[in-house]
Order: C-alpha cells, then sequence, then structure tokens
C-alpha cells in the first residue's frame, strides 16, 4: 500500500506553531488549535501518523518528552507562503496539495507513551470549560441570558 498525505496530516501541521523548543507549541496547544480551526478533536491516531511524516518531510521538530512541538524553518516557508491572504480556515485549502507536492510521506513508528494524549485532551477540555464559563458570566454580567 502507497502512502499519501491526509487532511490530518494538514491539519496537524497547521495547528502547529513556534520557532523551535523554547517557542514550540505543548500538546495540549495542538489539540486546541486544531479544534479552534477545525471545530474537531483531534485524534491520537491521526496525531501519531502526523508527526513522523512531518519531521520526515523536514516541516515539523518534536521533543515529545518536552512536549513541544514546532514549525522548522522549511515548515514556517511553506506554511507562511501557502497561507499568505487565507483566513482561519484557508488550510483546508491550501496545506494538503502543498504536502502532496512534496511526494509521498515517510511513514515510520512512532509513539507517545500511554496516557500522554489523553491528559493533553483533558487539559484542553479543563481550559475550553473555563472559558465558555467565563465567557457565560461576562453574558450575564451585562444582562443577557445565557443560552
Amino acid at each position: 500500500m502507497v502512502a499519501e498525505w491526509t487532511g490530518s496530516d494538514a491539519w496537524v501541521f497547521s495547528s502547529i506553531e513556534g520557532t523551535g523548543p523554547d517557542d514550540g507549541y505543548t500538546l495540549a496547544q495542538i489539540i486546541a488549535k486544531a479544534d479552534h480551526i477545525d471545530h474537531a478533536l483531534l485524534t491520537e491516531a491521526e496525531f501519531i501518523q502526523a508527526v513522523p511524516r512531518l519531521i520526515a518531510a523536514g516541516l515539523i521538530g518534536a521533543r515529545p518528552e518536552a512536549d513541544r512541538y514546532w514549525h522548522t524553518e522549511a515548515g514556517r516557508a511553506l506554511y507562511q507562503q501557502r497561507m499568505k491572504g487565507r483566513g482561519l480556515f484557508g488550510w483546508m485549502e491550501a496545506i494538503p496539495p502543498a504536502l502532496h507536492r512534496l511526494g509521498m510521506p515517510q511513514d515510520t513508528a512512532w509513539s507517545l507513551p500511554a496516557g500522554v494524549f489523553d491528559r493533553a485532551t483533558q487539559e484542553w477540555h479543563e481550559r475550553a470549560r473555563a472559558l465558555l464559563k467565563r465567557h457565560g458570566g461576562r453574558r450575564r454580567e451585562q444582562g443577557e441570558a445565557p443560552q
């Protein structure tokens, strides 16, 4: 079976920010951004398939032991070039074709320690609940009824 880039690979790539381990995204931040830009939750299977592919393509760096993921110089260049003038959801049209132009992805075994992805997802859920609670509280303070 021939490996092909998937929409999930593009989604993970588009959900990563930073230029190195010092300012790279944590897994919880990636999950949060993925939710923000696609209104869906990234799965562990999608993440562990995409990360080694993106690393092999030279587009991202990763230090899972430090919980940091970032765009390499090549990844930043590709993202900036393809996303120029596009809005929040522009990645859906821009990034998949850019990945396909790179040729077939290289699949390698890669995993996270047990429970790491679930804990990051839970962290995002807790942050999202706090944001919703805070937002709902402001609306009530302004005299609006909660929805």
